[in-house]
């Protein structure tokens, strides 16, 4: 059994994301991304707040720092080059994405990334999120100028692009497969249209389940709705508003509690997965916190 699921049977696990309240509080309101050794002492120290049975690293965050250096930044003529080589691959919709996702420069940086949180918390669980792969085609198909990001034209991609993304997104993860995670988690930004829709996206997505599985983690998906899986495909677990059947479910805690709304009842058998607001006070975070904590005894 994976150490994630383990986790999760021992006692009611709290998944905190706390980028965006953390950089404001701790990094001057911007995540450090692009420096390896600022990022490592920026969530070192946003863990030793808040203290989160799993730490994630957003690679499309990641990503799409690098991709965007400012000019004149030393690597920003290498950026540039990496955009301008995306739009070179266009003319296919899963082009830009291949050329991306195979960049030394961003797989040697994740890959120092996670070695580094490895090593700095080696009691941590650390989960790797990375797009789901349409919306990676968007976030590629954007960077590279084809198309304005959520502006649709790619963003219910043919079976073959996503076939295609699925295959770029899993080399990607390999590269990765001595860092020591324990969990992948493909991040769906935009509900499926259909049933079938869904139960082609979790098929097309089996290169990063076999992933997943050769390497020893725990492969999970984040939905925006809590909808039935089809089955044949399941994920290892779901993050989603409402605990799904068949599946370990992290359930997403509503975002009142952040302003001492009362906690809802805690569905058996699923661990939380909360959102810190970026505009929270600490005050209110702490408070909200310990209230998450009283519920997250063992079973």
């Amino acid at each position: 059994m994976d150490s994630l699921k383990q986790a999760a049977q021992a006692r009611r696990l709290l998944w905190l994301e706390h980028g965006g309240y953390a950089a404001r509080l701790l990094a001057g309101g911007e995540a450090p991304w692009r420096d390896v050794a600022a990022t490592l002492a920026w969530m070192r120290q946003a863990q030793g707040l808040l203290r989160s049975d799993v730490v994630t690293l957003p690679a499309g965050e990641v990503a799409r720092a690098l991709l965007a250096q400012a000019p004149g930044a030393p690597a920003a003529s290498a950026s540039s080059s990496l955009r301008q080589a995306m739009a070179d691959k266009a003319a296919r919709p899963a082009g830009p994405l291949r050329v991306w996702l195979a960049d030394a420069a961003l797989r040697d940086h994740v890959a120092a990334l996670l070695a580094g949180l490895r090593a700095a918390l080696p009691g941590t669980l650390i989960a790797l999120a990375v797009p789901a792969p349409r919306q990676w085609l968007r976030l590629a198909a954007a960077a590279a100028g084809v198309a304005g990001e959520g502006q649709g034209e790619v963003d219910e991609a043919d079976e073959d692009s996503l076939d295609a993304a699925a295959s770029y997104s899993a080399d990607f993860l390999r590269h990765f497969g001595a860092s020591g995670i324990d969990a992948v988690l493909l991040q769906e930004d935009r509900p499926w249209p259909d049933a079938d829709s869904a139960a082609l996206c979790l098929e097309l997505y089996q290169p990063v389940a076999n992933v997943a599985a050769h390497y020893g983690w725990s492969y999970g998906l984040q939905l925006p709705e809590a909808i039935a899986l089809p089955g044949g495909h399941l994920p290892g677990f779901v993050i989603a508003p409402a605990p799904l059947e068949g599946v370990l479910s992290g359930v997403a805690v509503p975002a009142g509690i952040w302003q001492g709304e009362p906690l809802p009842a805690a569905p058996a058998g699923a661990f939380d997965h909360a959102t810190i607001p970026p505009a929270a006070e600490p005050e209110s975070v702490l408070a909200a916190l310990a209230r998450l904590r009283e519920r997250s005894g063992a079973w």
